[in-house]
């Protein structure tokens, strides 16, 4: 028989019917094993129950007592007999004091119904609203699936080395002693960094001290647990032998380091080594570029024999661009380090009870100001005040481990990224920070009751970038890249381009801020304002010449990258580093736009002149063979027709044949077979030289012919035309060429006009067709718009080779840890093809002669009168020669008629 005690209310007991209550709770218990003693002065009653032992306390001021009844708020605690063994009856009796006591001290509002078990098959459907067990790690998470499913609250404490239960759903503390070394709560911190997800790496590398050899596998299962909210890793482990001498272990671990493929592997290392063994390992790794902003190292220090100044003063080396974090041990195990089950019972019991005590008091605050139909309405569900509940007991718990203080782990991390170039950091002679180049950032702790407790992430610059710091970068004015213009206070800024454009998506994406510093090239010389406008005029740079400035401050290392597009070139790479290129530009040259060519003897285009020398033989010789076989066939004889009329005469044979290549019929026909099988043959020819030419005609009609372009640079080195061309003094072609040994581009060289601007005169001269420039394409197109604004005529055109490309990339400065990053920026903004539609955005808009572009575009023709005109000088030679022969043949007409006159005369006077 145990006692129940219900504490005095400040209300007599008639004002309210508790008595009621506790009868009415009574007839729904078995009457043979429950008997109802009641004491109007101590408001208490007597239960007596078989198994299991039941503890009854009812606390209740107002109305909301008769809801929280009905809803039987009820706690099991589960002390596993087999897990605790000789302890189980110790255990059991100090918790039910430690109950008792904390109820009456502290249980200020509701009640709360405390059932005990001894083992963890269970029913929780009994209408439970927690769980606290004390019980083996695979029963926790038993008991753990069966109480998420019934949303019940979950305090446990169980064995190390087991996955922290979610955070969502429960409370679970990893049993400890206390007694254990430093290194045994190393498998407990890497379940629960994965737990919380502090990390969620796919695939690992673990490096570890022979030390720890014989205890490492612990850590191993650790980082290959895969529970509920634990993401799995693939894991590759690695020993550091320890040499007695430091040379022969400096010599171990380049060995070791040098025996990691990460290119399977991975760039994620998990390092659990001593004091001595770090310094050598982050010297090394960093030397052998292991550490880089893509890898991330994280150092597990079981025994620091130092304090934490000294620690990160003397034994690490971290610089820009590096993603380390450390966790170790700052706690002092030689002191007392006794650790009770009992103690954290107590704690959770403690904040437990307050807590639902708070919970209650909250809700009858609420409801004593709404009716009770408002109430059912309102009332939080089970769920909600289940993760309510839980979250109170957490803030009540949460860095206030009284149990344990013997096990307490700092985490740190470094922030390094941006901070050789940051501009809102203003350094101190005196600060040591500022001589390492980073910031140690506190950001978390591990304690078996909290686990792993972070403020931020445990590689911030993975998750965040530079962290929004504010660097600086170089740029000055060069067309599409950069273009520079004054804003409202006359300061030159950065306006648009395609770097810019670059530069914002790489400031989103990275996290950072940035100010912009215009520096010119140092030949350039004058003002770039016209007149009192803001515009700038395009200086005329080109982008493989990078302004002194600028190239000092990036040798310098004094900024992360140069706000330029530059042309890549070999020989300033030994000082430089450059990116993947944005973009790439090939050179043409642009000629003048190839004419149309006379169109007069069009009507010859159809055929070419072997072909109409053949016609032409073929008439002429077609009328004497006809004429031939006419008079010689035996036909005429026997049928007695005359063979010296029709076709008998060969001046009759001809126009026959000639009137029928022009499909005009004749007035004779041959009688003999043999002629009409010859005449049938020439009509078959006919016909087809007919409709070849017709259909011939109509293309040459409808397309025109062009005069036939310089369109490559071979055709342009033969130099048919005597044409002479010109490339810009210091571009990149200029370079190529003088120091190129391929013949085409020696001769090349030598025979081009080395310019600095393109002229008014060159310009006419290109116009002429007897100048080409060599350029890039785009600037060739900037110089057709130019020329189509000032003329409104299609003028040039543009050669259908393109030769030499130029790669045009950012600048860095020489082995920047961030190029790598920076790459996989641009690969990415071009496989999205953002950097193709920032080109686009800069070119010419389209016009008229965008169509003209390529000197071998065409168009469909309306056929007009200078596409008919050689019909009109066929038809004006035509009435020329049929005059000059009527005149020839009235000459001879009146020359017979003299000589005819004249021998009249010398007959008569004869």
């Amino acid at each position: 028989m145990i006692s129940r005690r219900c504490y005095p209310q400040t209300r007599p007991w008639a004002s309210f019917n508790y008595r009621r209550i506790a009868i009415k709770l009574c007839h729904h218990l078995p009457h043979s094993t429950s008997s109802l003693c009641t004491d109007h002065t101590q408001y208490s009653f007597i239960l007596r129950l078989g198994t299991p032992m039941v503890l009854l306390y009812i606390v209740e001021t107002n109305l909301l007592t008769l809801n929280c009844l009905h809803l039987r708020l009820q706690l099991a605690i589960i002390l596993d007999r087999e897990y605790l063994g000789a302890e189980y009856e110790k255990t059991l009796e100090e918790t039910k004091t430690i109950v008792e006591k904390l109820i009456r001290e502290h249980l200020k509002n509701g009640g709360l119904i405390v059932k005990y078990y001894s083992w963890t098959s269970i029913n929780l459907k009994r209408d439970f609203s927690a769980v606290l067990s004390v019980s083996s790690c695979k029963n926790t998470w038993d008991i753990y699936q069966e109480a998420v499913r019934e949303r019940l609250v979950m305090l446990s404490i169980t064995d190390p080395d087991c996955p922290r239960l979610p955070t969502g759903n429960a409370i679970m503390i990893p049993r400890s002693d206390g007694s254990g070394n430093s290194f045994d709560e190393v498998s407990q911190i890497i379940l629960d960094m994965k737990s919380s997800r502090a990390i969620g790496w796919n695939t690992a590398t673990l490096l570890y001290d022979q030390a720890y050899d014989t205890e490492i596998s612990r850590c191993i299962l650790s980082l290959l647990e895969d529970r509920e909210g634990i993401k799995p890793l693939t894991l590759t482990e690695f020993k550091i032998n320890a040499p007695t001498h430091s040379w022969e272990k400096r010599k171990e671990i380049r060995k070791t380091l040098l025996g990691i493929p990460t290119a399977y592997t991975g760039r994620n290392f998990i390092a659990i080594v001593n004091m001595a063994t770090l310094t050598l390992l982050m010297e090394i790794s960093k030397d052998l570029k292991l550490v880089n902003p893509f890898s991330q190292w994280l150092y597990l220090i079981p025994n620091t024999e130092k304090t934490n100044s000294d620690f990160f003063t003397y034994s690490t080396i971290i610089n820009e661009g590096d993603n380390v974090a450390f966790v170790y041990n700052n706690a002092n195990k030689a002191q007392n380090c006794s650790v009770s089950v009992l103690c954290y019972m107590e704690s959770y019991l403690l904040h437990f009870i307050r807590s639902l005590s708070k919970l209650i008091r909250e809700e009858q605050i609420v409801f004593g100001q709404i009716s009770d139909e408002e109430w059912e309405i309102i009332r939080p569900s089970k769920q909600e005040r289940k993760a309510k509940f839980l979250n109170m007991i957490k803030s009540a718990i949460t860095s206030k481990d009284e149990c344990n203080k013997c096990s307490q782990w700092k985490v740190q991390s470094a922030e390094t990224w941006g901070y050789v170039y940051r501009t809102d950091f203003i350094p101190d002679i005196n600060d040591v920070q500022e001589r390492r180049k980073f910031t140690m950032l506190d950001i978390g702790y591990w304690s078996p009751q909290d686990g792993f407790m972070l403020t931020d992430a445990l590689f911030p610059h993975s998750q965040y970038g530079f962290r929004g710091v504010q660097l600086v970068f170089y740029s000055y004015h060069n067309p599409p890249w950069q273009f520079v213009s004054y804003n409202e206070s006359g300061i030159p800024i950065i306006s648009s381009g395609v770097v810019y454009d670059i530069l914002t998506e790489l400031s989103r994406k990275l996290n950072f801020t940035y100010t912009m510093v215009i520096s010119q090239p140092a030949e350039i010389n004058g003002s770039i304002i016209e007149g009192n406008t803001s515009s700038v005029y395009d200086l005329k740079t080109i982008s493989s010449d990078i302004p002194q400035e600028i190239f000092s401050t990036l040798v310098n290392n004094k900024i992360l990258l140069a706000a330029i597009g530059a042309t890549v070139n070999e020989k300033q790479k030994k000082f430089v580093s450059f990116t993947d290129p944005i973009s790439i530009q090939t050179y043409s040259f642009i000629i003048s736009r190839p004419r149309e060519l006379s169109r007069v003897l069009l009507f010859l285009s159809p055929f070419g002149p072997d072909t109409w020398l053949c016609l032409a033989a073929a008439v002429a010789l077609m009328g004497p063979i006809l004429c031939v076989i006419n008079k010689l066939s035996p036909y005429y004889e026997v049928h007695n027709k005359p063979t010296d009329i029709g076709l008998g005469k060969v001046n009759n044979c001809f126009w026959y044949i000639y009137g029928a290549l022009l499909q005009q019929g004749g007035l004779y026909l041959p009688y003999a077979d043999s002629g009409r099988i010859i005449i049938g043959t020439w009509w078959l020819v006919v016909l087809v030289i007919v409709t070849t030419y017709c259909g011939n005609l109509v293309a040459f009609l409808t397309f025109p012919k062009i005069d036939i372009p310089v369109n490559r640079v071979m055709q342009l080195l033969r130099n048919d035309r005597g044409m002479t061309w010109s490339i810009r003094r210091g571009t990149f072609l200029e370079e190529i060429l003088m120091d190129s040994t391929e013949p085409k581009y020696v001769q090349l060289y030598k025979g081009s006009q080395i310019i600095t601007e393109l002229s008014d005169e060159l310009v006419e001269r290109i116009e002429a067709g007897k100048h080409v420039h060599i350029d890039w394409r785009n600037n060739l197109r900037y110089l057709m718009k130019r020329q189509f604004l000032r003329t409104d005529r299609c003028d040039f055109a543009l050669s259908t080779d393109e030769f030499l490309d130029e790669q045009i990339a950012l600048v860095m400065p020489k082995e920047s840890p961030y190029l790598e990053l920076v790459n996989e920026e641009i690969k990415r903004m071009h496989q999205f093809g953002f950097i193709q539609r920032w080109v686009s955005q800069y070119l010419p808009a389209k016009d008229k002669c965008s169509g003209t572009g390529r000197v071998m575009d065409v168009q469909n023709h309306t056929v007009n009168s200078s596409d008919m005109a050689g019909s009109y000088w066929i038809l004006l030679l035509g009435f020329a020669s049929g005059l000059f022969i009527f005149l020839c043949e009235f000459a001879v007409s009146r020359y017979r008629q003299h000589r005819a006159s004249k021998a009249a005369i010398v007959a008569y006077n004869d």
